[in-house]
């Protein structure tokens, strides 16, 4: 229970992030605000090592793991969130969050394809709803 209580609180922070996203960027390019909001997020998580005590755990991360973290860094920090920014500012809100929010979909053909993960009866459901709801959303902003 208290882990699906945190993931709500997540949920709803996700939920609002995008506004600010969206109001962060009426005045300022995506790369701006993704390069200030790079810098702030890393110098909060170097004090928060730091007062944890954890900074031992940070540097021993050997170098197999540290190339995934990077590569996802790459992938989903920089590109992905460029991209992501970028479409932000170009359309809607809650038309963009939308369609970003597929993105289950994709996991779950990509953990089929590169860990094997075979996806169920029931992953097969939930992928045919995000995709139902999707075009759902899609629509009625279209109907506007």
């Amino acid at each position: 229970m208290k882990a699906t209580l945190i993931a709500f609180l997540v949920a709803m922070i996700f939920g609002i992030n995008p506004i600010f996203e969206k109001l962060s960027l009426k005045d300022a390019s995506p790369l701006s605000v993704i390069t200030i909001r790079f810098i702030f997020t890393s110098l909060c998580l170097v004090c928060l090592v730091l007062a944890t005590g954890r900074f031992a755990q940070v540097v021993s991360v050997d170098g197999r793991t540290l190339f995934w973290i990077l590569l996802s860094g790459l992938i989903g920090g920089l590109i992905g969130l460029f991209l992501y920014f970028t479409a932000l500012q170009m359309a809607d809100t809650s038309k963009i969050v939308a369609i970003v929010a597929t993105f289950p979909m994709f996991t779950a053909i990509y953990a089929y394809l590169f860990l094997g993960e075979a996806p169920g009866p029931m992953r097969i459901t939930g992928i045919a709803f995000i995709v139902v709801g999707s075009i759902l959303i899609e629509w009625n902003l279209l109907a506007k």
